[in-house]
């Protein structure tokens, strides 16, 4: 059921993405394409919002920053997932592999590629505190609204 709070969750948590995105964009490597960096890693923010972060119980604020740390990292998770898989696809369509098995251990590698960009101190950083700040704002919309 649609509630106050899980739009808020949603909206802040696009932003988020939106805002790591950028800092992404800041420490991957000279000439690496961006792609569909963006509308992927949005999407994938605002879904983990309205699921995970609006759809929490109602409790403390420090318990809603930790709420939002865990749809921070859930929605990293989610983006990772499907920029691996879409990877080994491109790959797939191409004949590159032997067989399934290595297609399916390349998502494993594409996954581990993709995350060491995720490691680097601002990335780090703005997901965290961002996560933690967006789960506050929603606990807020969530108090705010019933």
């Amino acid at each position: 059921m649609p509630t106050a709070a899980k739009l808020v969750a949603a909206l802040s948590f696009a932003f988020l993405a939106w805002v790591v995105c950028i800092t992404i964009e800041g420490v991957m490597p000279e000439g690496q394409r961006v792609g569909y960096l963006y509308p992927v890693s949005i999407v994938a923010g605002a879904l983990a919002g309205w699921f995970v972060s609006g759809a929490a119980k109602r409790a403390k604020y420090h318990e809603a920053a930790s709420t939002g740390i865990r749809t921070a990292i859930t929605a990293m998770f989610v983006a990772l997932g499907t920029f691996s898989i879409a990877t080994m696809l491109t790959i797939a369509m191409r004949g590159r592999y032997r067989g399934p098995m290595d297609a399916v251990l390349d998502v494993v590698n594409q996954f581990i590629d993709f995350g060491t960009l995720l490691l680097a101190a601002p990335v780090i950083v703005a997901l965290f505190f961002g996560g933690a700040i967006a789960g506050m704002v929603t606990e807020a919309a969530g108090r705010r609204w019933r």
